[in-house]
């Protein structure tokens, strides 16, 4: 009994749909839909936790912001509360005050005496008032007014430019001094910015008053008798107070801005492309000032913001922060963006990678196809070689196996033939090899020392001969150093005094070799056969043609600021005019070989190997006055 479930009626059609494309068309669209599906629910699910991630964290941030510029809002309030109090504590000013009103009622009689005491104290007064501004940054004004009497900060008698309130009894009726007098000697902070305009002036030219400013003022008493003497006004400037806070600006899509509970704005940064104060600012502020700390969302000609202010509660200003949602938010919308682009490349790749999945399986199978094809029409050199070491190639594997053991039995004679002859051509290949060897360097410095020490042994001791061949041999020693790729400089300098011992040999009027160095040259490498090509590129040009005498060459090293080491290699040689020089230089730095200057010209290509283009040789001659050679590599430091 065949207990299998058919599929239902649904499956049976879908398979069905299915199979009228091939097998790797199938798996492709499964493939696609997940993939696709995949990477879309991942994609916005992370854009969508990210944009609120990204909201919360600003508005952490803008709430920590208002909060550190109100706590430096609240220092400088009380700076200005300290620079006041000094004054408050000066018993001499306020006997001064009190003194000049005792002095007023001589002066009103006419009586000199009284009116010229009068006058310096009032100067004295003035002139402490004016120290209390210097001493304190952001003091607009600063006036005492001591019932008919008012003193401000001035320079001298008949400063013209004091400040004055041109209304005494107007001024006894603003909430700045009525305010100071309930508060009965203790600091009271007003946000005058419609008052002040009123009552003070720069000077009794003046016919605008002084804008809007934050006061602080205080009931001022005499030293002794405690009673009151009159109400001390300071004007602080609402531009100081933005410079102060300018460091809790935040200039990313949104405005600071410092507010007064009667109306004063000033903004710590004025962003155009950042939200104004708002229209509804009569709501907000009383909110603000009922409040004093929080945030809320509003809509400001029908975008949203997000709104954030703190303040001190004893104080009349407080910080608010207006930021665009959307301008914050704009990273996030970018970064959907790039998202989708992300996804439709995975998803590119994705079935770019399972189109290439599909042939690597299709082609071979394909291929072995074939080949059984051919080896079914008596072609038994059809055989697969298996690229990989996967099922498939394991099958090709065995697929060439069988073909090759039916081969083998049908051209088992011809096979063997083949293979003596191959046999043969091993062996001639042998030989050659041994005939090459026999020629390279190692045999040739073998070779050398041998005949060296013959003789040796037949002059009985050390000879010419001898002496040639073992400088030639110490020579060829330091030519044939393996792999080793740097050497040192001393190692490279011995080479280079020896090549010229060997060369001295040749010539009657030996070659001076003469060497400075300001370091120390076995701290330092450069690459192998990098000295000796130089030298021989100047014996054989430099020096050839003539025997001479006072031939020489100099080398010099020094370490540059630049890190670098130099050396230069200068002969008193022929040396070469401007044409000939100028060949050299496009024969060293050219990139097609040439039969001239080989040495030279691979001296300079392997340092430009090693460390870069701007590196290697530069060479300097004048016809008749020698040749100058300079190399420039990196401190290559010796380990």
């Amino acid at each position: 009994m065949n207990t299998k479930r058919r599929p239902n009626k649904i499956t049976r059609v879908l398979i069905c749909r299915l199979r009228r494309f091939n097998l790797f068309t199938r798996l492709l669209l499964v493939f696609c839909v997940l993939l696709i599906s995949s990477t879309m629910f991942i994609t916005f699910f992370n854009q969508n936790n990210y944009g609120r991630e990204m909201e919360s964290g600003l508005q952490q941030y803008l709430s920590v912001l208002v909060q550190n510029a109100s706590f430096k809002l609240e220092q400088e309030k009380g700076r200005f509360e300290d620079a006041m109090s000094n004054l408050l504590h000066n018993d001499e000013f306020l006997q001064l005050v009190a003194d000049n009103r005792v002095l007023q009622e001589r002066v009103d009689a006419g009586d000199e005496e009284a009116n010229q005491q009068y006058l310096e104290n009032t100067e004295k007064i003035e002139q402490t008032l004016l120290s209390a501004k210097r001493r304190k940054n952001g003091i607009r004004a600063l006036v005492l007014a001591a019932g008919n009497a008012q003193y401000s900060t001035s320079s001298g008698t008949g400063d013209p430019s004091r400040t004055v309130i041109r209304d005494l009894s107007e001024f006894h009726n603003a909430s700045i001094y009525t305010l100071a007098v309930g508060a009965q000697g203790y600091p009271v902070w007003l946000d005058s910015v419609k008052e002040v305009p009123e009552l003070f002036y720069e000077s009794e030219e003046h016919n605008l008053g002084i804008e809007g400013c934050v006061t602080l003022s205080y009931q001022v008493y005499e030293p002794n008798s405690h009673k009151p003497l009159g109400v001390l006004v300071c004007c602080v400037s609402p531009k100081f107070l933005t410079q102060a806070l300018s460091e809790y600006s935040s200039q990313n899509g949104g405005n600071t801005f410092i507010v007064g509970n009667n109306g004063m704005v000033e903004g710590i940064y004025a962003g155009f492309s950042a939200p104004p104060f708002i229209e509804q600012r009569a709501g907000l502020l009383r909110r603000i000032f009922t409040q004093h700390q929080g945030s809320m969302p509003l809509e400001v000609q029908g975008d949203p913001v997000h709104v954030s202010f703190c303040g001190p509660y004893d104080f009349p200003l407080h910080i608010v922060n207006l930021t665009y949602r959307d301008q914050v938010l704009e990273k996030v919308h970018q970064l959907g963006k790039l998202n989708l682009c992300v996804m439709g490349l995975v998803i590119l790749i994705g079935i770019g990678g399972f189109y290439l999945a599909a042939i690597s399986i299709s082609y071979p199978v394909n291929k072995l196809i074939g080949a059984m094809k051919r080896v079914g029409a008596g072609d038994f050199s059809a055989a697969y070689q298996a690229e990989s070491h996967d099922e498939i190639g394991v099958l090709c594997d065995e697929f060439d196996r069988m073909v090759g053991d039916m081969k083998n039995l049908i051209d088992r004679v011809y096979v063997a033939e083949l293979r003596e002859r191959e046999l043969e051509l091993n062996e001639k290949s042998a030989q050659l090899d041994a005939l090459q060897m026999q020629i390279n360097p190692h045999f040739l410095y073998n070779t050398l020392d041998m005949i060296r020490w013959e003789c040796l042994y037949e002059a009985g001791g050390e000879s010419a001969a001898s002496n040639m061949i073992e400088k030639f041999c110490t020579l060829l020693r330091m030519t044939i150093k393996g792999d080793q790729k740097k050497e040192t400089v001393q190692d490279s300098l011995l080479h280079a005094s020896t090549y010229i011992e060997v060369i001295n040999y040749r010539h009657t009027n030996k070659i001076v070799l003469d060497t400075h160095f300001s370091f120390d040259t076995t701290g330092y490498k450069i690459p192998c056969l990098t000295i000796q090509p130089i030298l021989e590129n100047a014996v054989r040009h430099g020096f050839a043609g003539e025997e001479r005498t006072g031939s020489r060459i100099l080398i010099t090293g020094e370490l540059t600021q630049d890190n670098d080491l130099v050396l230069r290699i200068s002969d008193n040689g022929k040396g070469m005019d401007q044409q000939q020089l100028q060949a050299l230089r496009d024969r060293i730095s050219g990139q097609e070989m040439t039969k001239d200057n080989i040495g030279l010209r691979n001296v300079n290509k392997r340092c430009q190997l090693y460390y870069g283009t701007d590196y290697g040789l530069q060479v300097d001659s004048e016809l008749g006055k020698g040749t100058i050679v300079t190399l420039t590599v990196p401190m290559d430091r010796a380990l």
